[in-house]
């Protein structure tokens, strides 16, 4: 066997901030594997019924079994006694099978979901197949809109991520079905780890309160990291010791390991997330999946991302701005005399103001305001619908978003 290394660039849950604000530019295993057909110790009462969240402090849970030291094994054997049926393991095609592998030892029925991008490996997808006839299991599979990719696909090109950053496919492929999908569940497993991303992941409990995503009839839900505070070695050494399948990539070098064009192998000693959106930020390397359990300083620049997107996303025309800008002021004058129904964003305003403006920047390169967007698609600034108003245009970009306003006669 090739050297394996960390990783388990699993599902991470992407929050989304409240659409209407936004702004300007500018987890190996802890202690011995469990031998099969040994007992388990007692992970939770046993009852007829199970357990409701709200009689229930899972944060305390997670806190008691963070300090009691409970395995993997046994923190998945209380979920699945906790929510019978209504939890599933999210599996990310990586070394997170030892999810799999710990469900199987509970002895317990068990769920698993797989979130297919359309663009994995196809290591990936071959791996799915020896998971499922290994474990004899069904995944649950996980698809993106395919008018959403469609359009994104039409309108930026297949690979526009190494232009504007990974966060909008990531967006589409990823976050979106995955909120879809936890919209049917009570609880959720991931494979987390505090070692992928040291200086990101900070913040990953064994049990808690998913602060990104809401449960089935909106619902909370409920989110388990049994390997949280696991190493990748440690992963790794379960892998080896029980013989169970693993994603062929691994032995190419790869470690973190997720969409086909955002992942490449790591060098020695570089670490696992340097091979995920290497031509991005470090700070940027996640897609959105566990932004809950991110850094403060990480958390703050993608909710600044959410915001921006979903400003976009919840109108034809955006503009963001300042009050003391007579730029900001001259566009807004000309839109209002157009008749053009548009948002307008004031940059000043937010509580996250820089945060705003620096996610702007990342996208549009841009550091003044007013900032435009029509479509979603960037105008620039002032200047810009200016001359665009003058050519006419704007008048055509405006119809491509169902917005008909006069064509200006010709002088």
């Amino acid at each position: 066997m090739a050297a394996f290394a960390p990783s388990a660039a699993v599902f991470a849950t992407a929050v989304r901030t409240a659409p209407a604000a936004c702004g300007a530019r500018s987890s190996a295993f802890v202690g011995a594997v469990t031998p099969a057909g040994a007992r388990l110790p007692a992970a939770a009462p046993r009852s007829s019924a199970p357990r409701m969240a709200a009689e229930v402090d899972f944060d305390a849970v997670g806190e008691r079994f963070a300090a009691e030291g409970k395995s993997p094994v046994e923190v998945i054997d209380y979920a699945l006694e906790t929510f019978p049926g209504e939890v599933a393991i999210a599996f990310s095609g990586a070394e997170d099978v030892v999810l799999v592998e710990y469900a199987h030892r509970t002895g317990k029925p068990f769920r698993v979901f797989a979130l297919d991008t359309g663009r994995l490996h196809a290591e990936t997808y071959k791996f799915f197949a020896k998971v499922e006839k290994h474990y004899g299991i069904r995944i649950e599979y996980t698809f993106p809109d395919s008018g959403e990719v469609e359009a994104l696909v039409n309108e930026k090109g297949m690979f526009s991520f190494y232009e504007d950053g990974h966060q909008e496919c990531c967006r589409a492929r990823k976050v979106r079905p995955l909120r879809k999908k936890l919209g049917t569940l009570k609880a959720w497993i991931t494979g987390q780890r505090k070692d992928q991303s040291p200086g990101t992941r900070t913040a990953v409990p064994v049990v808690q309160l998913d602060p990104a995503f809401k449960g089935i009839g909106d619902s909370t839900l409920i989110k388990f990291n049994p390997l949280s505070d696991v190493s990748s070695e440690q992963v790794w050494a379960t892998i080896r010791m029980t013989e169970v399948p693993y994603n062929e990539l691994h032995n190419q070098g790869y470690i973190s390991i997720g969409c086909e064009p955002c992942t490449r192998p790591v060098l020695p000693n570089q670490h696992e997330r340097e091979g995920r959106w290497w031509w991005e930020e470090a700070t940027q390397k996640e897609c959105g999946l566990h932004k809950g359990n991110l850094s403060d300083e990480a958390g703050a620049a993608q909710a600044a991302d959410d915001l921006v997107a979903d400003a976009l996303s919840g109108a034809s025309v955006v503009v963001f701005s300042k009050t003391s800008c007579k730029f900001c002021t001259a566009t807004k004058d000309l839109l209002t005399k157009m008749d053009v129904p548009f948002t307008d964003i004031n940059a000043e305003i937010l509580k996250n103001s820089a945060d705003v403006r620096a996610a702007l920047e990342r996208k549009t390169g841009q550091t003044t305001v007013p900032n435009i967007f029509i479509g979603g698609r960037h105008i620039g600034g002032n200047a810009e619908l200016q001359a665009a108003s003058q050519s006419g245009a704007l008048v055509e970009m405006l119809a491509s978003v169902g917005i008909s306003v006069p064509q200006p006669s010709a002088k």
